[in-house]
């Protein structure tokens, strides 16, 4: 199992955005996992529609340039920050 697997417990669907993606279970409705309301407002309110609920574990990283991942874009943490009234842990 790969480290982006065992973050979202399972199989492993990314949404893109501007300078990020998220990281969610592809099967987390049918297995289900929880719902995660706030990481579907904040893919929402970047500007991803979104059809299905979100849910599961999700992990925004930002678009390196070589190709990695790196730190999710100051853009989308404040974006966050605003949603949802709290400075964000590191």
């Amino acid at each position: 199992m790969s480290r982006q697997q065992s973050l979202v417990e399972g199989n492993v669907e990314a949404i893109s955005g501007l300078g990020w993606h998220v990281l969610l279970n592809d099967q987390a409705i049918h297995i289900p996992l929880p719902p995660n309301p706030r990481a579907e407002v904040l893919i929402r309110e970047a500007g991803i529609p979104v059809e299905d609920t979100v849910s599961g574990t999700a992990v925004f990283l930002g678009h390196g340039s070589t190709g990695y991942d790196q730190d999710v874009p100051g853009h989308l943490v404040n974006l966050a920050e605003r949603l949802f009234g709290t400075r964000l842990a590191a």
